[in-house]
């Protein structure tokens, strides 16, 4: 995200900037007190809830206390357009390691969000309206046990519908840049095709040789296969790997994944929210840097698949 389009921040009064990085502290970025810094992890911060156009102090502020919300603070209930939050995000997540929640954990109060809720509430002899206020938040809070942090919505994103079926070893769906003229594309997709069969996994595409693919396109393929593994490469100078951690949750697969190929390649491992990794319902992990070349690419799905592998098997 270009800073240039940050410039408000420069006019903010010293108060306003001292609230501007309680907030974004108070939300999990970390902010210190050089303005060119601050501006850089407010960009990061706008990235993962997909908020580049946002360009006044006013607007700024509406989503820091938005994403500032504790599950509790507020109820929450159907509205057009939907509310959204930490709080919200917050919901998902524990409505999901108790089993009743198994959607992609993005912080917006859809009407999944409201059925489970319903289902909660039923299940557990509450008023059935679907809204969330105190009674409900505390019942949810009193139910969740220490150390129970494996939620249904991960369990089930280690689980390929094309495994349950019975077809060969687990799905793995990648998304991969176009660089180069399509005969040299072509190459890239065999190489990842013959690797994957190699090991017993079925590969498939988001992307397309010599077609730009729109993200919300690759994220509706992915929800719609929903693949044990997605594998999104994205053309950077920097090389680092993301997996999935929200203000409440984390991808603990994708973790595990992550942090293996940021430890064979010394390359960081990054924990983000961005909205390709919080829309898909599958395990994602996004790897930034030149890693699609066919040079570098053999090494690299070798690590991925191996760790995948182990993942699940332990």
């Amino acid at each position: 995200m270009n800073l240039d389009s940050l410039s408000f921040v420069d006019e903010l009064s010293e108060v306003e900037l001292q609230d501007l990085k309680e907030k974004l502290n108070y939300i999990g970025y970390s902010s210190a007190e050089d303005k060119t810094e601050i501006k850089s992890i407010l960009s990061l911060f706008l990235e993962d809830r997909s908020l580049r156009s946002l360009s006044t102090k006013e607007a700024l502020w509406v989503e820091l206390v938005n994403y500032g919300y504790r599950l509790g603070d507020r109820i929450l209930t159907k509205t057009n357009p939907n509310l959204y939050g930490s709080d919200v995000e917050e919901l998902q997540e524990l409505l999901s390691r108790l089993g009743f929640y198994s959607e992609p954990i993005n912080g917006v109060f859809t009407k999944e969000v409201v059925s489970s809720v319903i289902k909660f509430q039923e299940n557990k002899g509450l008023a059935i309206d679907g809204t969330v206020g105190l009674n409900t938040v505390d019942e949810i809070k009193r139910l969740i046990r220490p150390g129970f942090d494996t939620s249904l919505n991960e369990a089930i994103k280690t689980i390929s519908p094309s495994f349950l079926s019975g077809n060969i070893g687990y799905s793995v769906s990648f998304n991969i840049p176009n660089i180069g003229n399509y005969k040299e594309q072509l190459v890239i997709y065999e190489k990842v095709k013959q690797l994957c069969l190699e090991k017993n996994i079925l590969p498939s595409f988001a992307s397309e040789a010599g077609e730009k693919v729109e993200e919300i396109n690759v994220i509706n393929y992915i929800n719609n296969k929903q693949p044990t593994l997605f594998v999104s490469f994205k053309d950077s100078d920097d090389s680092f790997i993301e997996y999935f951690k929200g203000s409440f949750s984390e991808s603990i697969i994708g973790k595990k994944i992550s942090d293996s190929i940021s430890s064979e390649y010394n390359i960081p491992s990054v924990g983000r929210s961005s909205n390709l990794l919080k829309s898909t319902k599958s395990v994602a992990v996004l790897v930034n840097g030149k890693f699609y070349q066919i040079d570098l690419l053999e090494k690299l799905l070798n690590s991925l698949l191996d760790g995948l592998n182990e993942s699940l098997s332990t």
